[in-house]
């Protein structure tokens, strides 16, 4: 398997984002990515004028990002816009599906600051919809406003920004449990919503999920059966089958590159990857890796199960249930929430 970390739900200047995609690529070869995914408001542009391709080494692929008010949904691998649809979300996903694309519902859980628009949000509010494929876990965007409570508060988060990234919401990932324990093969993803927004007052001027900071924190990992091959047509297929097998993770990557994080289920004479459906048996166990010291969590149908403290953790006993992993390295006094992978589903 081929490891490649990308970033995921990014604006330009096609929609309301502050740069163009030229530009944004250039933070995000900076950052050290593979690939991006830039999903502009209510426009495929960067697709119809051909800034799909590769440049500086980063493979860019051109998404969209539908409805405006609420229920806000990402839509990969489509070659053609779909209009918004708030009161009826489900058409919306099933129009994503007739183009054989991933759909991902952003940010559902939000809580608002006082200081934005008087504490609006922009959550996912019909969960009745079926058929979409992901749900984005960790939004940088988004939080980081929710944790603008006050104008002080404000201003730290603005100067360390890392603060108000506190992990996915609990009331999330029990949404994405559900799911995944009732047998769904629908994945989590990590967005940046990155916008590069600037905002000036007087002779300061500050800028508000600026790319070349959000290509390092929220990002995706993805393990492909073929390497790219720097053919556009060839490695946009290996990026979209990963995300849609759920062979992939979240990950802060600021403080600790996740790359080489691998999470398995084993038997004597088999291995399975994230993402998979595996028949039990007997002697199995999980096996995962993490590149620096951490506190692993391994969960079992949305339950927190055993944990471990290593770079190296073995968990013996696996029986019939879906399983996923949870990774905080240490900082400071304490430690942040760091790897929340997709699952493996033992039947």
């Amino acid at each position: 398997m081929f490891e490649y970390a990308g970033n995921f739900h990014i604006h330009s200047k096609y929609s309301d984002g502050a740069a163009t995609i030229k530009e944004i690529t250039y933070d995000a070869n900076h950052a050290g990515l593979d690939f991006i995914v830039v999903t502009d408001h209510f426009n495929m542009k960067g697709l119809y004028n051909k800034e799909e391709t590769y440049r500086l080494g980063v493979l860019v692929l051109v998404g969209m990002e539908i409805n405006n008010t609420c229920n806000h949904y990402l839509a990969l691998g489509i070659d053609r816009e779909i209009d918004d649809d708030v009161d009826n979300p489900q058409k919306v996903v099933d129009e994503v599906n007739q183009q054989n694309g991933i759909g991902v519902i952003a940010h559902p859980v939000e809580k608002g600051s006082p200081l934005f628009q008087y504490g609006r949000t922009y959550e996912w509010n019909n969960w009745s919809v079926a058929g979409f494929q992901g749900i984005e876990i960790w939004n940088f965007l988004s939080q980081w406003r929710d944790g603008v409570t006050g104008i002080l508060k404000g201003l730290y988060l603005l100067i360390n920004p890392h603060a108000a990234l506190t992990g996915p919401y609990k009331k999330t990932m029990a949404i994405l449990d559900k799911y995944q324990v009732r047998g769904h093969r629908i994945f989590a993803y990590g967005g940046s919503d990155a916008h590069g927004t600037p905002v000036q007052k007087g002779p300061v001027k500050i800028v508000i999920s600026p790319y070349k900071l959000c290509f390092k924190c929220i990002n995706m990992h993805i393990l492909t059966k073929k390497q790219f091959t720097g053919i556009i047509k060839e490695d946009k297929q290996s990026v979209y089958t990963a995300l849609r097998e759920g062979c992939s993770w979240v990950a802060y990557d600021y403080f600790c590159n996740s790359k080489g994080f691998r999470f398995n289920i084993k038997s004597h004479d088999a291995k399975w990857h994230i993402g998979e459906k595996v028949p039990q048996a007997d002697n199995m166990y999980a096996e995962i890796k993490t590149p620096c010291r951490a506190k692993v969590i391994l969960i079992k149908n949305g339950v927190p199960w055993k944990e471990s403290l290593g770079t190296v953790h073995k968990f013996t006993n696996i029986q019939s249930g879906v399983y996923r992993v949870e990774a905080y390295h240490r900082y400071g006094f304490g430690s942040r929430p760091w790897i929340f992978s997709n699952p493996i589903w033992v039947i």
